[in-house]
C-alpha cells in the first residue's frame, strides 16, 4: 500500500497562507454500524492522542462521557481538554486497525490522527507538501 496525500493550503492568522497535511480517514460508528469518512483530519507527528470533537465523537459512539476521563495538554502550558478515550476501529486506504483515541469535550478542536497507535503504525513521508503514507507496520 502506497498513499499520496498532498497537503492543503489554509489560512493562518500568523501566516497568510499554510500547507497542512490532511488526510482522508474512516472511523467505524458503533453508533450507526457503518464506516464514516473524514477528509480533514490532520496528521500531527507532534500529537501523542488522535483527537476528535465532540460533535464528531457523537456520530461515533452513544455516549461519549462511557471512554475513560482523562486531562490532555497542548501547546500552551497549563490549559487542559477534558477527553474521553474509547478504542476505535479506524481505516486509512483498505488498512484497518485499531486505535486510543480521545474525544474532546469540546466542539472547538480539530479532528488529528496523532503517534501512538495512529501514525507510529505507518511508515510516513513528509516531504515537500506531500506526505506517503506507506507499508503500514501495524505493530499490534
Amino acid at each position: 500500500m502506497k498513499v499520496e496525500v498532498p497537503y492543503r493550503e489554509e489560512k493562518s492568522d500568523v501566516f497568510e497562507i499554510v500547507k497542512r497535511p490532511r488526510i482522508e480517514i474512516e472511523i467505524f460508528s458503533i453508533k450507526k454500524n457503518k464506516w464514516i469518512i473524514f477528509d480533514e483530519v490532520l496528521a500531527d507527528t507532534g500529537a501523542d492522542f488522535s483527537v476528535l470533537p465532540r460533535y464528531t465523537g457523537n456520530l461515533i459512539v452513544d455516549d461519549i462521557t462511557t471512554g475513560k476521563y482523562a486531562e490532555i495538554k497542548g501547546v500552551v502550558p497549563g490549559v487542559k481538554l477534558i477527553v474521553y478515550i474509547h478504542k476505535l476501529k479506524l481505516k486509512i486506504d483498505e488498512v484497518e486497525f485499531e486505535s486510543s483515541v480521545a474525544i474532546a469535550d469540546s466542539d472547538d478542536v480539530p479532528m488529528i490522527l496523532g503517534r501512538i497507535k495512529g501514525l507510529d503504525l505507518f511508515k510516513c513521508i513528509f516531504d515537500t507538501g506531500k506526505l506517503f503514507f506507506c507499508a503500514p507496520q501495524l505493530l499490534s
